[in-house]
């Protein structure tokens, strides 16, 4: 009986209020768990050796000779002949005509013609147009349209979008960088070594004497290894959630409102100003200029040069040049390199390679499994003859976190 009564009260109840007393009347939640293992990279510090080759150079007294040049000075003598000038002048005679200039003055007046200007007035008539502005009344009949507004309820069609989340698998790249070593040849260089008398020639291959001492021979370094970083790749599967949305249409109630418009017609009274045109005489006075023409003599003396040859008498020294020829001794120096062959000792530094190991420090990326517990869904014990409404998969939420368990 009691159980039929808290029935009908629930019936006109909101529906959040029959989720509350549903829950408080249903009986604690069994929470299970399932143990799952998940794979978890982290960075490792590990240390090495490399071996680093040091070149150290030790000094060696070397004697070699070599030809050095000097210079001696010597004379060579010999017979120039010489052309010394002698200078000796001559007079000569020429007549020159000679220009000279004269100045004369010759009248060049002339006559000015000068307009001069007489200004006089006189009286003018004529008509003028004024315009003057009249007020006057008239009518004006105006249509108008005047709105009216109706407003009525449609209904809206309009889709929502819902997320639904899935899990999809897919292959993740898990790898890393690791060490790989490379070996380099060693580097090149001349030196001086002992070489002895016979040898094999590298073009022909013929065996071949020579004298024995210190030649230049290619010598090759120790070979070097490089450390170079690499990528090597690791696929792993994963469990990756993917969450898409579900179209739903939802009606809704929409007022919309419609204007009309409406014909009037309205009559009102305006003032318009309406132009007319007066005639009016005007009398101004206006300035007459004439013109009358004044000659003038103007007097001008204009200096005029003529001139004239005039014969004149000039004497010239010239000078002549004769040569004599005279017989001279000269003594030339000049210089006369001589080779001489002299010992020279020279310091070679000679090198020496030391190889040793240094210790250095790298991080490396170390995968391990951990076990984590993750919720099972929830299985309620019905208690009560009220049930829950079933919730929405997007809405649960876990009631307590996963633990993580380190292996």
């Amino acid at each position: 009986m009691k159980h039929n009564m808290l029935t009908m009260m629930i019936i006109g109840v909101p529906t959040a209020f029959i989720f509350a007393a549903g829950s408080a009347l249903s009986a604690t939640p069994t929470q299970t768990y399932r143990l799952e293992r998940v794979p978890v990279v982290e960075q490792v510090p590990c240390k090495a050796y490399k071996k680093v080759v040091e070149t150290q150079y030790v000094e060696e007294q070397i004697t070699t000779y070599e030809t050095i040049w000097e210079t001696e000075k010597r004379e060579r003598r010999y017979t120039v002949a010489r052309q010394v000038p002698e200078t000796s002048f001559s007079e000569k005679r020429y007549t020159v005509q000679k220009p000279v200039d004269e100045i004369e003055y010759r009248d060049t007046s002339y006559n000015v013609t000068r307009t001069v200007p007489e200004t006089s007035e006189k009286e003018e008539r004529y008509l003028v147009s004024r315009q003057v502005m009249e007020t006057q009344e008239r009518q004006v009949v105006e249509n108008r349209r005047v709105p009216i507004q109706e407003t009525t309820v449609q209904d809206r069609v309009y889709t929502v979008n819902r997320p639904v989340t899935n899990y999809v698998e897919q292959v993740v790249d898990r790898g890393q960088y690791v060490n790989q070593v490379n070996p380099l040849p060693g580097q090149s260089y001349n030196r001086l070594a002992w070489q002895r008398a016979n040898y094999i020639d590298p073009v022909t291959g013929e065996s071949k004497w020579r004298i024995p001492g210190f030649y230049w021979t290619t010598m090759q370094g120790p070979v070097r290894h490089e450390v170079n970083r690499v990528y090597q790749p690791n696929y792993v599967s994963e469990t990756v959630p993917v969450t898409s949305t579900v179209q739903e249409q939802r009606v809704e109630q929409v007022p919309v409102t419609r204007t009309t418009f409406q014909d009037e017609q309205v009559v009102r009274t305006e003032p318009v100003q309406v132009p007319r045109m007066i005639q009016e005489e005007v009398v101004r006075k206006v300035p007459v200029t004439t013109y009358k023409q004044i000659v003038e003599r103007v007097e001008q003396q204009t200096p005029v040069t003529v001139r004239r040859m005039v014969t004149e008498e000039k004497v010239e020294q010239i000078p002549v040049t004769t040569y004599k020829t005279v017989l001279e001794e000269k003594v030339e120096p000049y210089e006369v390199k001589v080779a001489k062959v002299v010992p020279v000792t020279r310091t070679v530094r000679k090198p020496i390679t030391i190889t040793k190991w240094e210790p250095y420090t790298y991080t490396m990326e170390r995968q391990r499994m951990e076990v984590r517990r993750i919720p099972v869904e929830t299985v309620p014990t019905q208690t009560n003859s009220i049930a829950k409404p079933a919730a929405d998969p997007a809405d649960v939420i876990p009631t307590l976190p996963p633990v993580v368990e380190t292996e």
